[in-house]
C-alpha cells in the first residue's frame, strides 16, 4: 500500500477530529450557524468529502473502492460519534449526526460513481 495516496483523506480526517472534538464553547458563533440543524449540514459535508477523498486511493490500489471507501467512512463515522462524548465533556453523541454522516457518505458514493469516476474530475480529487 502506498501511504502517499492517502495524504488528502488523512488531512481531512484530522479536520474532522478537530471539528468533532473541539469543546462546544469554542465553536464559532456566526449568524448563518443559527439555521436550524446547521450542524447536520456540516456532518453531511465532512463525511461526503472524506468518503470522496478515499475513493481515488483505493481505486489506484485496484481494490473495490465503491465498497471499501464507504465502509471505512461508515465505521469511522460510527466510532467518532460513539466516542465524541468521552473525549469532550461538552459534546455528546447524537444518532441524527450519524444519520447525516451516513447520508453524506451515500451521496459521495452516488456522486463519485455517476459523475466523477472516469472523468477529468477524478484527477482533481
Amino acid at each position: 500500500m502506498k501511504p502517499k495516496f492517502f495524504v488528502k483523506p488523512i488531512i481531512w480526517l484530522l479536520i474532522i477530529f478537530y471539528g468533532l472534538f473541539i469543546p462546544a464553547d469554542n465553536l464559532p458563533k456566526k449568524p448563518f450557524m443559527v439555521i436550524p440543524h446547521f450542524d447536520k449540514l456540516v456532518h453531511f459535508g465532512l463525511f461526503f468529502i472524506f468518503c470522496l477523498l478515499l475513493f481515488v486511493p483505493f481505486k489506484k490500489l485496484k481494490t473495490n473502492h465503491l465498497v471499501i471507501a464507504p465502509l471505512i467512512s461508515f465505521i469511522l463515522s460510527a466510532l467518532l460519534e460513539t466516542v465524541q462524548h468521552i473525549v469532550s465533556s461538552s459534546r455528546s453523541s447524537n444518532f441524527y449526526d450519524f444519520i447525516a454522516n451516513s447520508l453524506g457518505i451515500l451521496a459521495a458514493v452516488l456522486f463519485f460513481h455517476f459523475i466523477v469516476s472516469g472523468t477529468k474530475m477524478e484527477k482533481l480529487i
